[in-house]
């Protein structure tokens, strides 16, 4: 029996709404913050504005990942950065480490603030009018709203928004609350609909030993046309190649899910290893497995260490 899954399904059945303090939040400010960080991170973000935002990697000089965020441009000289995997901690030192002469303050903000996801047609009807009747915010923007921001920030799922607010209520009272009714948005669910769309959790499912474009995110967080950063010559090399040996795919299967981290194997030969897992809410599960494109035959069938089939959802970059 071939396993097949509504990964469709369960990106747009997102409903509800979760309050969880930041995993990463981060304000950079001073003269010098937009040079600082265009010199550290993949991302070109001399092109943004105020109420602009950008994916990014942060990467070592190997060219390995450390972690991934959004970039937010705020006001004159300041900057945010926020990340759903990356902790603040991770991204604050590896900041800090490259602060020489450069005239800029990083500030974790995790404590004072907290973030609230809002998804699907009925958080967006909410959203809608709390900002006065205008639209949510598309990816690559944010608007303000009750003192805080509210942008589309999780890569790869559609009606999803995070809205950064200061802790406590507005001095002014203008903050709006969501009602209960529109429901909880829980973890499980996210989590889902995350590995649905193929987005690993970084670092911890996809990152220090893995190159950004084994996950396809050359496409979504790189810049290919800015001046230096760290890794930046592996990235170039790896651009001109246009090839990399492996590749994190969607995979599934029926029945109970396999431990993560375990080895995939190919005929009796180790071709790689599922990254990430879960349930899929119906009677299989699905995951994220990094596989080794040499040698890999798409006719013939792929077993986990503990002996589950193993389905890949995508194609098999030839």
């Amino acid at each position: 029996m071939h396993y097949i899954s509504d990964l469709k399904f369960l990106i747009s059945s997102l409903q509800g709404v979760a309050r969880v303090r930041p995993n990463a939040w981060l304000r950079i400010s001073g003269p010098d913050a937009a040079a600082f960080l265009q010199g550290q991170c993949t991302q070109d973000l001399r092109p943004l504005i105020e109420g602009q935002t950008a994916e990014a990697l942060w990467l070592t000089n190997k060219g390995r990942i450390l972690g991934e965020s959004l970039v937010l441009r705020g006001d004159d000289d300041v900057w945010w950065l926020w990340s759903a995997h990356t902790s603040g901690d991770t991204l604050h030192a590896r900041l800090e480490d490259f602060i020489i002469a450069d005239d800029v303050t990083v500030s974790p903000e995790e404590s004072r603030w907290e973030q609230i996801t809002l998804a699907g047609a009925s958080a967006e009807a909410w959203l809608r009018e709390a900002l006065g009747d205008r639209e949510p915010p598309a990816p690559g923007t944010w608007q303000g709203l009750g003192g805080g921001m509210v942008f589309a920030g999780r890569r790869g799922l559609s009606r999803v928004w995070e809205w950064l607010r200061p802790h406590g209520d507005a001095p002014d009272g203008s903050a709006p609350r969501p009602p209960d009714s529109l429901g909880e948005l829980s973890p499980t669910a996210l989590h889902r609909a995350r590995l649905a769309a193929g987005v690993p959790a970084i670092p911890g499912e996809f990152g220090p030993q893995d190159l950004p474009q084994e996950a396809g995110l050359e496409t979504v967080a790189i810049s290919f046309n800015k001046g230096c950063y760290l890794g930046q010559e592996v990235m170039a090399r790896l651009h001109a190649m246009g090839q990399v040996r492996r590749r994190l795919l969607r995979v599934g299967g029926i029945g109970p899910a396999p431990a993560a981290n375990v080895e995939i194997r190919q005929n009796d030969k180790r071709v790689g290893e599922l990254r990430a897992v879960t349930d899929d809410g119906r009677d299989g599960w699905l995951g994220l497995a990094l596989l080794n494109l040499l040698g890999l035959d798409s006719s013939a069938s792929l077993v986990t260490a503990d002996n589950h089939t193993v389905h890949t959802l995508d194609p098999i970059p030839s």
